[in-house]
């Protein structure tokens, strides 16, 4: 398990990380990461919904660890995704009903996740569960909640 605030993760693509993909190089906190995404037959991500998307860090960390050479290659034969052989679980909390979420057309929030992130690097096997308005929850609705999240 990775708890990005915990273990501080720089979410910042920096100047060095552009530097060492050129170089076709990855620094060493992309690296560890890189090595547990591919250890990992299924990915698990965990996180709320702050305004339709991921928190600015689980982005960043998308941004560096996802990199060229490693979850894809683009070059003269075209877009190669390369983490064909995992699957994800998306686990995401919201404030809002989903009946809220539809009667804005927003309920295809996770577009962007599902489709412009984990399928274009060949992850096809997605399977995502939204947990909505946790934050007016009681206790026994969110140990209900909890006990039917399926891995």
């Amino acid at each position: 398990m990775i708890d990005l605030y915990q273990q501080r993760f720089q979410p910042v693509l920096s100047t060095d990380d552009f530097i060492a993909l050129q170089n076709n190089t990855v620094n060493d906190d992309v690296k560890s990461h890189q090595q547990l995404v591919t250890e990992a037959d299924n990915l698990i991500f965990i996180y709320p919904i702050w305004w339709f998307g991921q928190p600015a860090i689980l982005k960043g960390w998308i941004d560096r660890i996802f990199s060229s050479g490693f979850a894809y290659r683009d070059d003269e034969n075209g877009f190669t995704p390369l983490l064909t052989d995992k699957s994800a679980t998306l686990i995401v909390t919201l404030g809002s009903s989903q009946e809220v979420l539809l009667q804005y057309g927003m309920d295809d929030f996770m577009k962007n996740m599902i489709v412009g992130t984990l399928n274009l690097v060949g992850i096809s096997n997605v399977n995502c569960q939204q947990l909505y308005e946790v934050p007016t929850l009681t206790a026994a609705e969110r140990q209900t909640m909890l006990e039917n999240i399926s891995i």
